[in-house]
């Protein structure tokens, strides 16, 4: 066991998983002259899970977001380690750079400004935490910020003042982004993805929903509507058969924010992953829904409006397929497993079969029919296209759900 310095940092650069997170403290220490705040990571891997989980002995495992205090990582060191060891001299020699604490342990010009000026007025409000995140994060997240504010101060803080009073805004209605951004911002397209003042406000919705800021489209538009914007709706897309129908229609976002007929879906729905077996359900027995592309905004917002309405969902009998469906039985009480009995598995891979890679071993399922299938797939390594079960589907939907043959444990 180490107990001197050059022991503790050795060991650190040995052992694979923290490098992420010491930068980010790193960068804290540098920033508050101090072991202060805590440092965030974002999306861990699992080699970060492990290393920080044997660190502290206690389980960090399947979060979105780590958080680990500065004196609490200080305080754990000291306990495992040496006393003698102090976070402020292990980060340096870790890093490989001296600390130089800010004139009078204060923040950035900019970061000082905001907590000291912008926040006081939104004091009490949803955006004060945000604007204290800011300070915080400014070497980081909000750095292009910083360096803008050195030329332009007045036009950056009005942009901060501005997006926080938007922040504040948020209501518990469903509105479009442009009727939003217009009735805060003056014009409809101020918030839009690629506006300054709209990959700030992403920046707050982030903060505000505890997640990474979004890089993707698809990704912007889920987080929009998590704060019940719609936004960019053309480009998210469900594609749904009517009960009653036997053609299929194709309704973005803005299409179902509009619609208010969801109760002629009847009283059950069908959700098929794969478009191409959702192409061959020409039947008018039941409502059959396709994601279109995953669980994007459109199918999401969809199921919302389902209310408790049971769906019966059909997904790939893969790692990512389940880890999918999972999430849906995660955020919804009305989700039913669809033909993932071990009969349905083993008549897909029964003639036509390819091995999967060896991945995902971490994965945990929390849906004890998924779970099962999961089980088996390790066992076997196998997985086949699901297409064979296509009659097995529509007979389901023509006896109006089947029980026997669809999947019931939760």
């Amino acid at each position: 066991m180490a107990t001197d310095l050059q022991g503790v940092i050795q060991f650190f650069r040995q052992k694979h998983g923290f490098e992420r997170i010491l930068e980010s403290m790193f960068d804290l220490f540098v920033q508050h002259g101090r072991a202060f705040g805590a440092a965030r990571l974002f999306t861990p891997t699992t080699e970060e899970e492990t290393a920080i989980s044997d660190f502290f002995n206690r389980d960090y495992y399947d979060q979105a977001l780590i958080r680990i205090g500065l004196a609490d990582f200080e305080r754990q060191m000291q306990k495992n380690f040496s006393t003698t060891v102090t976070l402020e001299s292990f980060l340096s020699g870790y890093i490989g750079k001296p600390i130089k604490p800010p004139q009078d342990s204060k923040p950035s010009a900019f970061a000082y400004v905001v907590l000291t000026e912008i926040a006081p007025k939104f004091e009490d409000t949803a955006a004060e935490s945000w604007l204290k995140e800011i300070s915080i994060q400014t070497r980081r997240a909000y750095r292009q910020l910083a360096e803008q504010y050195i030329t332009r101060p007045e036009k950056i803080l009005n942009m901060i003042t501005t997006t926080a009073k938007t922040y504040n805004d948020l209501g518990d209605e469903y509105i479009t982004l442009a009727e939003f951004s217009k009735k805060n911002m003056g014009a409809e397209d101020a918030l839009d993805f690629t506006s300054p003042y709209g990959k700030l406000f992403l920046k707050a919705l982030a903060f505000k929903f505890k997640q990474p800021v979004p890089e993707a489209t698809e990704d912007c538009i889920s987080l929009h509507l998590r704060a019940k914007l719609i936004s960019c709706g053309s480009l998210s897309h469900v594609t749904i058969k009517p009960c009653g129908k036997s053609e299929a229609i194709v309704l973005t976002l803005e299409n179902l924010h509009s619609r208010s007929d969801f109760s002629n879906f009847g009283d059950k729905i069908y959700i098929i992953e794969d478009a191409l077996i959702f192409s061959k359900m020409r039947m008018e027995e039941g409502t059959v829904i396709c994601p279109t592309g995953g669980l994007n905004a459109a199918f999401m917002y969809l199921l919302l409006q389902l209310g408790e309405t049971p769906f019966y969902y059909a997904g790939n009998m893969t790692y990512k397929g389940l880890e999918q469906a999972d999430k849906l039985y995660l955020k919804f009480k009305n989700f039913i497993p669809w033909r993932y009995d071990p009969e349905d598995y083993a008549f897909i891979t029964s003639e036509d079969f390819f091995f999967l890679p060896d991945e995902k071993r971490s994965l945990a399922l929390h849906n004890e029919t998924l779970a099962s299938l999961l089980s088996n797939i390790r066992k076997t390594g196998k997985t086949a296209n699901s297409m064979p079960l296509v009659h097995k589907y529509a007979d389901d939907i023509r006896r109006g759900g089947g029980q026997s043959h669809i999947s019931t444990r939760r």
